[in-house]
């Protein structure tokens, strides 16, 4: 043990010698330390964000206990096309489950609305009915209070619900003492008895990816018991759930409850009109990350690449700080020291820069993440709680360490192998072997994944271009707003019509109409259709939209034929009288090819009696990157969804429809004041998001290739200084000096670029999913990506070749 103690002493005093060794060495060459410092912050901070998003979407745990063992059990139809798979099964069933199913320790459901909050500050946010076994169920826990309860879950006992932590603080700043006060929910008192966590949000707008009714809404901010009645517990078709989540005992996987609510679910089906009421389970986890992994494997995948160019840009320049030292080796060597002494020793510096790198990285970390939470695009799930915790600490360290070691370790091993006797003929001067085809290699292998990750950026890039660039069918700078109605309150039909005159009336409106589902709003509504003279098939589907005022010309949706519709249209009975109905060009050429569409009759949940008197331009009302689907339009008049062209100020348009809003009384309430600009932001996100972060990588690439190429090339010129005034001596001029630098750096670009042109071209087809509107090899893309590198080449040659022609021969001679 003494002898244990007295070694650990003694490398323990060589490391303290080594160190403070490292920290004189790099005192003394400040322009060396600031270069591997900025190129280990770089990538260690890149890795880390990245890091930090990943911990938080796909890493940390769900905010529910076992989250593994939930599942999501789902009711589609069999043989319907065009209709998603995630239907919500119908309460009866679910009551049938929970009594029978012995794979389930717990099935719960729950109905999605929107809650209109009234009081002093009306704001409508997204809320839940749910059953009293709702939270049990999902092992989540209030921070304040209790939860929903089977008790509570009794019609006439039902007005009391649970709040966000969000709704906690705006509403009641925060105070313990909410317990027991009462919230306006839709103008109705509930009291209320919890508060849950900040990370508890569930069901977010994205959780259930079929069902876009609610898609608009990001988060649940209130839940209510479902206080449902006997008859919707027994009677079939009497009341469905918009999801049904259900806990897997301990010991049953998946397969065996599907298998045994597969069963239970056939003696069900004969009492079902369809006759085909399948259930499906579905896990629940991976419904909520699932869709996030693509996305997050691309920016690993890149922030991996930005990590080996800042480990190759940090080893380029340790090999030439150890060329520097090749003298100071030579020395060592000859008064005794070992190889293995001298790795350690330069080891040692360079886990010195990767430690104090480190640390600057974990900092700047900290401001960066704050700055990619900010650009949430909204369907990310738990990107919001994207943060710097121990995980994300103990992984930057982790990168630092190995990022350092990693770089440090060639140039160390290198600089050792020193030819004493080599070196003492040569004065002192010299390289260390074999250091000029390893720095070569490395600036190389920067350029080629600089490339890489250019030409993935410029893919997205130009994806993002033709997306924002593509026909919308309708004018972004419409003026919309929500106009939410308390039913109880008001005459809605008499309200909505007279609202609409009002406003068509108002200075600086041109055009005023309504529309039950915006365009991009995330909310679909979905008819079973019939068409006259087309050969109807089973479960056919189409979009059907309510209108009111001038809709299409508030929109300015091109009008191709026909009519636009009027509220002469508007039907006393709608979907029992004929009516008159406006469709997409889309639609016309889908089913009536080479014919006119005019007069044609088609029908909507029911038989063709409505009348097509107007073909509209198509219109993007899913999404931006999808061919639009066809659209049928009716005019019902009673829409909430209020669209405006304007002239003037839109503030100013919009402070008279809330004083016109406000005369009718409280019964009413102006939300979700927003141009349609807006909505194409909002379904353009997670692309912009993906570009913004892809490009930045991109630029740190680019960055540090730069650095790597202007320091070989400026540390061959100082090399080079006596060679470079022989030829001058004998006559080179000036430019030909500068063509002979230039030209080497050249040589290294081309190397890169053919690597990293043939590494992108194979890497381009796996990136398809995340590309939209131009094909995988993309010409501009991999023309302009070459052209901005040999434009980077000629950036970090300028300088070290105006050196190099301004090297006078005598000077050089006369230090040779």
């Amino acid at each position: 043990m003494p002898a244990l103690r007295t070694t650990l002493s003694e490398h323990l005093h060589i490391l303290v010698g080594d160190l403070k060794q490292a920290a004189r060495v790099l005192t003394k060459a400040p322009g060396f330390a600031l270069a591997a410092l900025l190129a280990i912050v770089l990538g260690v901070t890149s890795t880390t964000v990245v890091f930090s998003l990943i911990n938080a979407v796909l890493i940390r745990s769900l905010p529910y206990g076992n989250a593994e063992r939930l599942v999501y059990l789902w009711t589609p139809a069999a043989g319907t096309a065009g209709l998603p798979q995630e239907l919500g099964p119908y309460y009866s069933d679910v009551a049938a489950w929970q009594r029978v199913s012995k794979s389930f320790e717990a099935i719960t459901g729950l109905r999605r609305y929107v809650a209109l909050l009234t009081g002093e500050s009306p704001q409508r946010v997204g809320g839940a009915r749910v059953l009293g076994n709702f939270f049990p169920t999902l092992g989540a826990l209030p921070q304040l209070g209790r939860t929903i309860e089977p008790d509570d879950d009794e019609p006439g006992r039902q007005f009391v619900v649970v709040i966000s932590d969000a709704i906690w603080r705006s509403r009641f700043g925060g105070d313990p003492r909410a317990l027991g006060k009462t919230i306006l929910i839709n103008r109705q008192p509930y009291r209320v008895i919890g508060v849950m966590p900040q990370e508890f949000s569930f069901p977010g707008g994205n959780d259930f990816q079929g069902q876009y009714e609610f898609a608009g809404w990001p988060r649940t901010d209130v839940w209510v018991p479902a206080a449902l009645t006997p008859n919707a517990l027994s009677v079939r078709h009497s009341e469905e759930a918009d999801a049904v989540v259900g806990r897997l005992r301990t010991g049953i996987s998946l397969p065996q409850a599907q298998s045994e609510i597969s069963a239970l679910q056939k003696g069900l089906v004969p009492a079902h009109a369809e006759g085909a009421l399948q259930v499906l389970l579905v896990s629940f986890v991976e419904t909520a990350i699932g869709p996030a992994r693509p996305l997050m494997r691309l920016l690993m995948g890149a922030v991996c690449l930005v990590l080996l160019l800042a480990c190759g840009n940090l080893a380029s320049l340790l090999l030439a700080r150890a060329a520097n030292r090749v003298h100071e080796m030579g020395m060592r060597t000859a008064l005794g020291a070992q190889r293995s002494r001298l790795v350690r020793m330069l080891v040692t510096e360079s886990m010195l820069l990767a430690l104090i790198g480190g640390a600057l990285a974990v900092g700047l970390s900290q401001a960066v993440t704050r700055l990619v939470v900010k650009l949430n695009p909204g369907d990310i799930p738990r990107f919001e709680e994207t943060a710097v915790d121990w995980r994300v600490l103990l992984f930057g360290l982790v990168v630092a360490v190995g990022t350092g070691f990693a770089a440090g370790i060639l140039p160390a091993v290198s600089a050792s192998f020193v030819n004493v006797s080599a070196l003492l003929r040569q004065g002192g001067r010299g390289a260390v072997g074999g250091s000029w085809n390893a720095r070569n290699a490395l600036v190389v292998s920067e350029m080629a994944l600089a490339v890489v990750l250019l030409a993935g950026a410029g893919l997205l890039i130009r994806s993002y271009l033709v997306v924002q660039g593509g026909d919308k069918g309708f004018a972004p700078s419409t003026l919309t707003m929500s106009i939410t109605l308390d039913w109880q309150a008001i005459a809605v039909d008499q309200f909505r019509r007279e609202l609409m005159r009002r406003i068509q009336d108002l200075p600086g409106v041109q055009a005023a109409g309504s529309i039950d589902d915006l365009p991009l709003s995330a909310n679909e509504d979905k008819g079973f259709l019939v068409v006259e003279g087309y050969a109807s098939k089973l479960k056919q589907w189409v979009r059907a939209r309510g209108t009111a005022g001038e809709y299409f010309r508030a929109m300015q949706i091109p009008l191709i034929a026909g009519r636009y519709l009027n509220d002469a249209d508007i039907a006393a009975k709608p979907f029992e009288m004929e009516e008159s109905v406006v469709v997409i060009e889309s639609f016309a050429k889908r089913y009536f090819p080479g014919r006119n569409a005019l007069g044609r009759r088609l029908g909507i949940n029911g038989p063709a009696k409505n009348t097509i008197v107007g073909i509209v331009g198509d219109v993007r009302h899913s999404s931006l990157e999808e061919a639009p689907e066809p659209i049928i339009y009716t005019q019902s008049g009673l829409a909430d969804s209020v669209v405006i062209r304007t002239l003037g100020s839109p503030e100013a348009i919009v402070a008279s429809v809330r004083k016109e809003v406000s005369a009718f009384g409280a019964g009413a309430t102006v939300t979700d004041v927003q141009t349609m600009r807006q909505y194409v932001d909002q379904a353009a996100a997670r692309r912009r998001f993906q570009t913004v972060a892809l490009t930045a990588f991109a630029v740190v690439a680019v960055f540090l290739t730069l650095v790597g190429l202007y320091g070989l090339i400026a540390f061959a010129v100082r090399q080079r200084t006596a060679e470079i005034g022989v030829r001058m001596a004998l006559g080179a001029t000036p430019g030909a000096m500068i063509r002979m630098v230039i030209l080497s750096g050249l040589k290294l670009t081309f190397a890169g670029l053919a690597i990293g042109v043939c590494s992108a071209l194979a890497l381009a087809r796996g990136m398809a999913t995340f590309i939209y509107g131009i094909p995988a090899i993309d010409p501009v893309t991999f023309l302009g990506v070459p052209a901005l590198m040999l434009a980077i080449t000629f950036i970090a040659c300028v300088f070290p070749a105006w050196k190099a022609a301004r090297i006078d021969p005598v000077d050089a001679l006369r230090q040779q």
